[in-house]
């Protein structure tokens, strides 16, 4: 005889890119496992991989959504919304006291997930004009194309640059189709204005990131420290 089965509770959230609503289900003991087994062996490519296959059994809205494709900021935002409604409202991590004066020690710090917001910054924008006359659009690098950066420098960014350009555009069309070697001469070919330009596109992308402060446990003093980024959050 079958065993019935187990009806999970259903939720809906918000993508901070498009603003397109989302439903999605918590995790399921199998998609835990999974998650604790990549954190343990602290590899980050595994981490995100495990991240993305959870995401994809999890997420129940597949029409116009690709979980591989979305912008890492929409990951941050939704994996959150999964471990909350999964595990709990309120996360506890382990921070350690570093910085000028920090004494090294570990405290324990709760995090209430349903405070955690996605930052956005003044000036961005994913439209740049390079001269007076051409421009280009960018689009936010996914998942996988960010695993690859490590910190933002100019050889970094022009690793996903080429992936991140939806079209070139002058006074008299738009071009979006192009090969590899073409679009590698067009970014060699700009000055380093106009890559700076291009620079503020990263360094402004919107970032999950809280402001936490705390009283260290063992030298007293009031720690402020920002969370950012998915790995900060994990588990």
């Amino acid at each position: 005889m079958a065993l019935p089965n187990i009806v999970t509770p259903e939720y809906e959230t918000t993508l901070p890119s498009t603003d397109q609503k989302i439903k999605f289900r918590p995790f399921l003991v199998k998609e835990e496992k999974l998650m604790l087994m990549a954190a343990e062996g602290k590899d980050q490519s595994e981490i995100y991989k495990a991240v993305l296959k959870v995401l994809s059994d999890c997420i129940l809205t597949k029409e116009n959504l690709d979980v591989t494709d979305l912008p890492l900021f929409d990951i941050e935002w939704l994996f959150l919304q999964l471990r909350s409604k999964s595990v709990g409202e309120v996360v506890e991590l382990r921070m350690k006291h570093i910085g000028d004066g920090g004494c090294g020690a570990y405290t324990d710090v709760e995090v209430k997930l349903d405070e955690v917001k996605v930052e956005k910054f003044e000036g961005h924008n994913p439209v740049i004009m390079l001269d007076d006359t051409v421009g280009i659009t960018l689009k936010y690098p996914n998942l996988a194309d960010v695993s690859e950066i490590s910190s933002v420098t100019a050889e970094n960014i022009f690793k996903v640059l080429e992936s991140s350009i939806k079209n070139v555009f002058d006074k008299d069309r738009v071009y979006t189709e192009f090969t590899k070697q073409e679009i590698n001469e067009f970014i060699g070919n700009m000055d380093n204005t106009q890559f700076l330009k291009v620079t503020k596109f990263f360094e402004t992308i919107p970032k999950l990131r809280h402001k936490l402060e705390y009283k260290c446990q063992k030298c007293g003093k009031q720690v402020k420290h920002t969370l950012e980024g998915l790995m900060d959050f994990f588990l």
